[in-house]
């Protein structure tokens, strides 16, 4: 009973209805398009496997098992949020992440999942953390409440973060919907060994490419997305 419940908490949690707001966000992808250094499936899969998924292995991953091991306890779940915001450099993926973030922690605020309405709260009662929130962090957060384990935890926050990429890629025109399931599985048994070691015992990021498209978002027209 409580393996099963736990998956489908995992597959509602992913599902591509649910409001997370990371539809908003391409990590950096649009840019990279409209300048023409990302042209074909083949580009946006080695953009993945070389900047998406290494920066989410050596940087989110840390976040979301810390924030999962807190069981819990929400001045830990703080803590760690602070130590996110310290090391994600980049304004506008900060930004971002924080965004997507506490759109999810609303979201399980209002579905009633343990600790996130007390998280919300806290958030909003305390000037110190308004640079809290962040998407790892609140994935951690909601997956150890949900009663995932800490390996369902590291599945779906990764889902989270390729499946908004590879949608991204499609709303842009760059895929079609096929051609996205096959990206798709091809980065996932990638993904899947990465996921066999454990995680880095100190968090780092280096996706220079996509953090630097991200810096420079398209200013020539409109933009269909916020990074």
């Amino acid at each position: 009973m409580a393996e099963i419940l736990s998956l489908l908490r995992l597959m509602q949690c992913n599902d591509s209805s649910f409001p997370s707001g990371a539809f908003a966000f391409s990590n950096g992808l649009e840019t990279l398009v409209n300048e023409g250094r990302v042209r074909s499936a083949k580009g946006i899969a080695e953009v993945i496997e070389t900047q998406i998924l290494p920066r989410w292995l050596s940087l989110d991953r840390y976040f979301v098992r810390q924030a999962f091991e807190c069981a819990g306890d929400l001045d830990r779940v703080a803590d760690v949020d602070q130590q996110c915001h310290l090391y994600n450099t980049n304004h506008d993926l900060a930004q971002a992440s924080r965004r997507i973030g506490r759109a999810l922690l609303n979201v399980h605020s209002r579905i009633e999942t343990p600790g996130a309405a007390a998280y919300k709260a806290m958030i909003a009662s305390n000037q110190a953390m308004d640079r809290a929130g962040y998407e790892p962090v609140i994935q951690g957060l909601v997956s150890h409440a949900l009663g995932l384990g800490k390996h369902q935890a590291d599945v779906a926050a990764l889902n989270s973060t390729l499946m908004g990429f590879v949608s991204s890629a499609v709303r842009l025109g760059k895929l079609g919907a096929i051609e996205a399931q096959g990206i798709l599985a091809d980065v996932s048994v990638v993904a899947a060994g990465q996921l066999e070691d454990k995680p880095q015992p100190f968090p780092s990021s280096f996706s220079p490419l996509a953090d630097i498209a991200v810096m420079r978002k398209s200013s020539g027209g409109a933009n269909l997305f916020s990074t």
